[in-house]
């Protein structure tokens, strides 16, 4: 998401979460990134990068970058795909990862 201010990144943040249905984490809860199972798949989701298919080999990108990932159960990730934007993926916006099929998360390093 770029922005000019913390104000700004709080207030898209924030944004983001309504548009997913989500609980707006204090900052300690917030992730950077997580990597899921799908349908025999591994997806891995990076917030500012492309949505990439990390198992089977090779790998495989998705239109859609990650714009924010919400904690719970399930996941919330939320892309910049449709209806956000006009942009196609192959995935429904927000995706929603739920355990078990969740193998790893990333929080976001906290200064």
């Amino acid at each position: 998401m770029p922005v000019t201010s913390a104000d700004e990144y709080e207030q898209r943040y924030v944004e983001l979460a309504r548009f997913a249905g989500a609980s707006v984490p204090v900052p300690e809860a917030r992730l950077w990134a997580v990597q899921w199972e799908h349908n025999g798949e591994v997806w891995e989701a990076t917030v500012g990068e492309l949505l990439v298919r990390v198992e089977p080999t090779p790998r495989v990108q998705d239109s859609a970058a990650v714009m924010a990932i919400f904690p719970g159960n399930p996941y919330l990730i939320v892309t910049s795909a449709q209806p956000l934007t006009s942009l196609r993926s192959s995935w429904n916006n927000p995706i929603s990862a739920s355990f078990p099929q969740v193998r790893k998360r990333v929080p976001f390093d906290i200064p």
